[in-house]
């Protein structure tokens, strides 16, 4: 697994000024830690697993490792007076990541569904994601809104093997969507006019849609879902650490900053009420 140490204050001093519009550098504060062994298994240091190549939950830019779940990581340790380190763990390897003690905290852009499917404590969520419908949109079009139940007669664009694709072919059977083999190229395509609609992961789309100004997201496809932020299930002290931390986040407009910071002003996604969770 790859590790990565990061000053946390400073990173999350980085996302208010952004916010902020600031351009002032802020000085890094003292950390003084609010959780110790055994409850983290590094004093001083919160150690948490994200996939370092999902962008923008995760990823390298300019040689700087960046991205949502970095900068709320950060957020987290920082409130918590601790040092981050991130070690790289997907999605798939989350769940053990923790039952071994190789991080204290995961992210990982999973839901919050999957999450307790791989026997793991969710502390709480941060962001809501899910597959949406992409077109352009212009102020000479006249195109009626896209929906889920309109697409039979759309050229339909997606990535092969995401989520939207799998979910597209259980709706329109196979040879329904055009197969790309990235976003954006799926997108490029949709700006050219070869296709009427892009159907991918709306915090994706929203991240690659600051690259084409006339390409925004129209509607759900399907059930959106809040992601998680998930501990070990003995966890229980850091889960509730986590837990307040998160919920301070949110309640400060912390979690919003970051948001608008990678996506602007995506719309929102709505989430079943069952799912609902205190953070947004």
């Amino acid at each position: 697994m790859r590790a990565l140490r990061i000053i946390a204050a400073m990173l999350v001093a980085a996302v208010l000024i952004a916010g902020a519009g600031c351009k002032k550098e802020a000085e890094e504060p003292a950390l003084e830690p609010k959780i110790a062994p055994p409850a983290i298994a590094e004093a001083g240091v919160l150690r948490a697993g994200v996939d370092l190549d999902y962008p923008p939950f995760a990823g390298t830019v300019d040689g700087e490792t960046v991205g949502i779940d970095v900068d709320v990581a950060a957020a987290i340790a920082e409130r918590l007076g601790l040092e981050l380190e991130l070690v790289d763990v997907k999605p798939e390897g989350l769940g053990a990541a923790l039952a071994e003690g190789d991080v204290d905290i995961a992210l990982a852009a999973v839901p919050i569904a999957d999450a307790v499917v791989s026997d793991v404590a969710v502390a709480g969520s941060y962001l809501v994601d899910g597959p949406a419908i992409f077109s352009m949109v212009t102020t000479a079009s006249a195109e009626p809104t896209p929906t889920a139940a309109s697409l039979g007669g759309r050229r339909v664009g997606v990535q092969t093997g995401t989520l939207g694709y799998w979910r597209l072919q259980d709706d329109y059977g196979s040879g329904f969507a055009t197969e790309f083999e990235t976003l954006e190229q799926a997108f490029a395509a949709l700006a050219a006019g070869e296709i009427d609609v892009v159907v991918c992961d709306a915090v994706v789309g929203g991240y690659l849609g600051r690259d084409f100004p006339d390409v925004r997201l129209r509607g759900q496809y399907g059930t959106a879902a809040p992601l998680g932020v998930t501990v070990a299930p003995e966890a229980t002290e850091l889960e509730q650490a986590v837990r307040e931390t998160l919920d301070a986040l949110a309640a400060e407009g912390v979690l919003d900053t970051i948001r608008r910071k990678w996506v602007g002003e995506l719309p929102r996604l709505e989430v079943p009420s069952s799912e609902v969770t205190a953070t947004p």
